[in-house]
């Protein structure tokens, strides 16, 4: 066991080992996946943020990100246990304003779990298929495909159920209350009513360095008036239900 700070000082304990994981997807895909192509937009616009991010920035060991898609979404998952989580908030940030150059919004969640490479699992028919074929994400089933991944571990599922837990609607970064504790103070956060486990940070007005030199180095973010303007817009635009703009405001501090 070890042990990050807060903002007090105060030593607050952590589990060694765990990797912190993002989840993040597009909010109301199959909506405006009926509407038109801003569903699309807004998945690609997330696959280049993701991809510019772990191709430009974060490269090498240590630093480096997994990232797997699942639908419209995806878990990125850091190489290594990271006692702060100010990268790992940071990124999240970015990528959710990255989304809304697209005219989409995402939502998101913070978590840690573990992560392994589970191919040695696999049947040896499938193990033995891959060496074959030479490919370690899909097997050939005659003229069809099995698409295979490789890793699993609670970092793949544990920020994706850490959102499912939260019952605010809207455009949101969710952590718990414990986990927010490891994140700088410049992402500002409240804690969400009834529930105290759970905290949702600022997306839309957090400042941090490591926002910054994502934006500059890998092209990835938006400023917060930017942002701000993109959830007005969609807003405007899209018309969602009442809860889902109150919990977008709320969390972002522009109720």
């Amino acid at each position: 066991m070890g042990s990050a700070h807060d903002g007090s000082g105060e030593p607050v304990p952590v589990e060694d080992g765990k990797r912190w994981s993002i989840w993040i997807d597009v909010e109301g895909f199959s909506t405006l996946w009926v509407r038109g192509r801003k569903a699309v937009a807004g998945l690609r616009a997330l696959m280049e943020g993701i991809y510019n991010l772990g191709n430009r920035l974060y490269r090498d060991d240590g630093d480096r990100l997994f990232a797997h898609q699942f639908g419209d979404g995806f878990i990125i998952v850091a190489d290594f246990h990271e006692p702060r989580l100010d990268r790992c908030a940071a990124i999240a940030v970015a990528l959710m304003r990255h989304i809304s150059n697209a005219g989409c919004l995402a939502r998101a969640a913070i978590a840690e779990g573990e992560f392994a490479d589970i191919s040695g699992l696999w049947p040896r028919i499938i193990q033995d298929a891959v060496t074959r074929e030479g490919s370690d994400d899909f097997v050939s089933m005659g003229s069809g495909l099995m698409t295979l991944l490789p890793v699993m571990g609670t970092a793949l599922i544990a920020a994706n159920k850490l959102d499912a837990r939260n019952p605010v609607k809207g455009s949101i970064l969710t952590v718990t209350t414990a986990d927010s504790l490891r994140i700088s103070p410049s992402f500002p956060r409240r804690t969400v009513a009834g529930h105290d486990a759970l905290t949702v940070l600022d997306w839309v007005h957090a400042r941090h360095p490591h926002i910054d030199r994502i934006a500059s180095q890998a092209g990835v973010g938006r400023a917060p008036a930017d942002a701000e303007r993109a959830i007005r817009d969609y807003i405007d635009t899209e018309q969602p239900p009442a809860a889902w703009i109150r919990g977008t405001l709320d969390s972002s501090n522009l109720g």
